[in-house]
């Protein structure tokens, strides 16, 4: 798709988003996926305070399943706007719906430069964005490398950055699956990231973006080792009630 296509159909979709009955449409889809969570996955968040944030902020998450985004989603009293691959827009209905659940387009085989300028409006109107540093999902309690486009975003827009750990996703629903299983779900939230504390001593931008991003997937680590903890606890029935995401269980490892 060429470049001018390209912000066509990113125009067509933020349009299609602003409408009141593509807001009614993102809240009725994302209190479903609320009471999925609750009911079917007993999602559980520590930390939950931090999706209260203000002002541009980009949630960074660790990600195992299609099921990361609903569920993150449906916990998340602000509407949440988040990547998505181009096929999700290449029919009318289906580019309606995507529109409407606060999604738009991005090319993954390249750089997509029109997706991080439509990434970079929404931030700049002070929007919430989901951003997976990771690219792609991942498997196992290991944070991979991490690309800088969550960085990127954040030193250019001054948005801080929420890292955020989740277990128990990649068993309920793994790759390939098309039914998602009754397993529970534990979703650590953490502390805002400012972006110019973060890499306090990086003058060059192409610098201090690798200090973020080295920064951001640290907390993702730390936030997943936790998550697994608290899911580990909880599916032994030991969880008990605590600050929230600084506590740390006994590492157990999690089948």
């Amino acid at each position: 798709m060429s470049i001018a296509a390209s912000r066509r159909l990113h125009r067509r979709v933020l349009t299609t988003a602003d409408r009141w009955s593509s807001l009614r449409v993102y809240w009725l889809c994302r209190n479903a996926g609320l009471l999925a969570g609750l009911f079917y996955f007993r999602v559980h968040v520590l930390g939950k305070e931090h999706l209260r944030t203000p002002g541009p902020a980009i949630l960074a998450p660790v990600h195992r399943s299609n099921l990361d985004v609903p569920l993150i989603a449906g916990h998340c009293p602000r509407r949440l706007r988040s990547l998505a691959k181009q096929a999700m827009f290449r029919g009318p209905i289906s580019r309606w719906f995507s529109s409407c659940i606060g999604a738009f387009p991005v090319q993954r085989d390249q750089l997509d430069r029109v997706a991080l300028e439509t990434a970079q409006t929404l931030l700049g109107r002070g929007e919430m964005l989901l951003v997976f540093p990771e690219g792609t999902r991942g498997t196992g309690a290991t944070i991979g490398d991490v690309h800088n486009g969550c960085a990127y975003l954040a030193d250019a827009t001054g948005a801080r950055v929420i890292p955020i750990g989740v277990a128990g996703t990649e068993r309920a629903m793994p790759p390939g699956a098309k039914l998602a299983r009754p397993r529970r779900v534990v979703v650590t939230v953490g502390e805002p990231i400012e972006p110019a504390r973060a890499a306090p001593q990086a003058e060059a931008g192409r610098e201090r973006r690798r200090v973020l991003s080295d920064h951001v997937r640290a907390e993702m680590q730390r936030l997943l080792d936790e998550a697994h903890d608290a899911l580990s606890a909880r599916s032994r029935g030991l969880a008990r009630p605590g600050p929230g995401p600084g506590t740390l269980f006994r590492r157990r490892p999690v089948g």
